[in-house]
């Protein structure tokens, strides 16, 4: 009983921290292709043969819907995000029980939730975000995921051939394959995969339906499958994105967040 009642409350702990913090955690960094079609490459690509075209924006507001789908359970809410290039990310939840009155704000070094419906918050580095996820995560990867830019900068010694109407660029960062899919026409980033190679932890991002924002394109649909395991055994979580409207612009955003004194801290 004791051991039934502490796995639960891991259970429960668990899909809290994902709940809350999925939206802009379920990030970046961990992805399998489960395509089996067989590609035909072309020749090689240099780095400096590519000209990759990255969202350029100051500050950014977005809002979107969102459809958050675990195992037996799917969570729709609506979502206010603003951010600030390299360094601010803001959000704030609306719609379903467990996910009304969510507020966040992710910074350089931490992340920070509160419940206002709950009257709770959570406070995070990203250590402990990298552990709980399974993988390591960072404020620029969520960044690079939000907007649609490749989860890490393109190098010269990265290999890239084409196939497909696809360049196909693959990086190795330590223990980490990340293999990207940029438009050859547009040179839109479409797909990112992402593997660890010592574990079978992967995460899937699609970008759709690219959209004009001040002569850039911003995809509006976003598909994330994030697989990964804890000791439960394995766990797949899907989100998707779909965003109703956004603006870039040059004026300062606000970032409104406090933590009220009566609230409690959770962990």
């Amino acid at each position: 009983m004791i051991l039934q009642k502490t796995l639960t409350k891991k259970l429960s702990k668990a899909k809290s921290f994902s709940k809350t913090f999925g939206l802009l955690v379920i990030s970046l960094f961990m992805l399998q292709s489960c395509s089996k079609k067989i590609s035909v490459f072309s020749k090689s690509y240099s780095a400096k043969d590519l000209q990759i075209e990255n969202l350029e924006f100051d500050y950014l507001t977005i809002k979107s819907k969102i459809q958050f789908k675990e195992t037996h359970k799917t969570t729709k809410a609506t979502a206010l995000i603003r951010m600030k290039r390299d360094s601010v990310i803001w959000f704030n939840l609306s719609g379903a029980l467990g996910v009304q009155g969510v507020r966040g704000i992710i910074t350089k070094d931490s992340v920070k939730i509160i419940n206002r419906v709950e009257k709770s918050y959570y406070l995070y580095d990203f250590k402990a975000v990298s552990q709980e996820f399974k993988f390591p995560i960072d404020f620029n990867l969520i960044q690079s995921m939000i907007v649609g830019d490749m989860p890490k900068p393109l190098e010269e010694n990265n290999s890239i051939k084409k196939s497909d109407g696809r360049y196909v660029i693959k990086q190795n960062i330590e223990n980490i394959r990340i293999t990207n899919y940029v438009n050859q026409t547009t040179m839109k980033l479409e797909e990112v995969n992402v593997s660890e190679k010592e574990t079978d932890n992967s995460l899937k991002l699609l970008y759709k339906d690219f959209r004009n924002m001040n002569g850039q394109g911003l995809p509006f649909s976003i598909f994330i499958s994030l697989i990964h395991h804890n000791e439960f055994g394995e766990l797949e979580t899907q989100l998707n994105i779909d965003h109703t409207k956004a603006e870039a612009v040059n004026k300062p955003l606000k970032f409104p967040f406090s933590i009220p004194k009566k609230y409690e801290a959770k962990k």
